[in-house]
């Protein structure tokens, strides 16, 4: 029966058997006259609580709380004195000088390009190249053609376009063609595109004439807007109304909207003068003037077209009719006939 034995924690365990020995190991060792070597003890790890454990490195104790590193790290001498402090100019300074030094290189710089002429010659240059190539490749202009021109000027058309035959096309620059042309008084909107190899295509929407605009004695012709479409008082516009003064031409589209609803009384009208640009005076071809009010001058035209269904008010020797009284109408005679009405005794 095997004994056993069991150790302080009452635990039964078995126990070793002891090793045999072989004779063949015996005789290797006899053999290069080794001997058996005790295996050396394992020394035991320091165990290390928390809190004031010690524990044994390299031969001293080091309690866990204490700086390992100090007994082996020498700490570089302080300097005496405490640091300088950095003036607070110094760095808005740099600053300063920083901003001053890049402004002194880019102008620098730029009066280089500019006394050299760096960038005119090398667009120059760029533009040979291109004329060139066009011509080698048979890109140059050799047509303009326009669509919806009526009366706007072709002469006008190729100043403002700035395109001559045996340009290069590539040189046009449609967007920049396109703005030229719509400050042209009767091209309302452009189009231009540039059809390859040698064709510049415009497309054109003109202004339609809406009244004459008398100004500082010159009169041109406007449109609805008011835009002046021609500086001169051509005679294929003689039938369209005269407006006068300033102002005159953009409210011009909301006079004849009123007007208009007349048109026996509107066909008679020679001009339309705006005053201190707040109301209108109407002249008729006849001589006589109709003073409109700043407010309420529709009513006021329809009470006109009342007297004149009525009376015949503009046929008789009246100079002025006064309508800016909204209760009752002022009207002036003719010198001849106010005296006869005077001696008559009418006092009118």
């Amino acid at each position: 029966m095997r004994p056993i034995t069991i150790d302080r924690d009452d635990r039964v365990v078995p126990r070793a058997r002891p090793k045999k020995s072989s004779n063949k190991d015996g005789f290797f060792k006899s053999l290069f006259g080794g001997s058996k070597k005790k295996p050396a003890k394992r020394k035991a790890e320091p165990r290390f609580s928390a809190g004031g454990a010690f524990s044994k490195i390299g031969g001293m104790s080091v309690q866990i709380g204490d700086r390992i590193s100090a007994p082996f790290r020498q700490e570089k001498p302080r300097r005496g004195g405490r640091r300088k402090p950095v003036p607070a100019w110094r760095k808005p300074a740099l600053i300063c000088g920083g901003v001053l030094l890049v402004a002194v290189i880019i102008g620098g710089i730029t009066n280089f390009m500019v006394r050299t002429e760096v960038l005119e010659r090398s667009a120059a240059w760029v533009d040979e190249q291109q004329q060139a190539l066009a011509e080698v490749f048979g890109l140059t202009v050799q047509e303009v053609s326009v669509v919806g021109r009526d009366k706007t000027s072709g002469e006008d058309i190729l100043k403002v376009l700035n395109v001559k035959r045996g340009d290069s096309i590539l040189g046009v620059d449609p967007e920049a063609a396109r703005e030229r042309l719509e400050t042209l008084g009767w091209v309302e909107k452009a189009s231009v595109m540039r059809r390859y190899p040698d064709e510049i295509f415009i497309e054109i929407t003109e202004r339609r004439p809406y009244a004459r605009w008398q100004m500082d004695g010159k009169t041109g012709v406007i449109d609805r807007t008011g835009i002046v479409v021609s500086k001169k008082d051509e005679a294929a516009f003689r039938y369209l109304p005269r407006v006068v003064g300033p102002g005159a031409n953009t409210h011009a589209a909301e006079l004849f909207d009123m007007l208009v609803q007349t048109p026996e009384l509107f066909t008679r009208l020679e001009n339309a003068v705006r005053i201190r640009d707040r109301r209108w005076n109407l002249e008729f071809e006849n001589g006589v003037t109709v003073l409109l009010p700043e407010k309420g001058a529709a009513q006021a035209w329809k009470h006109l077209y009342q007297i004149q269904t009525e009376q015949k008010i503009l046929d008789k020797d009246v100079v002025a009719i006064d309508l800016r009284a909204s209760d009752r109408t002022y009207v002036r005679l003719k010198e001849d006939s106010a005296k006869l009405r005077r001696l008559a005794g009418n006092d009118a």
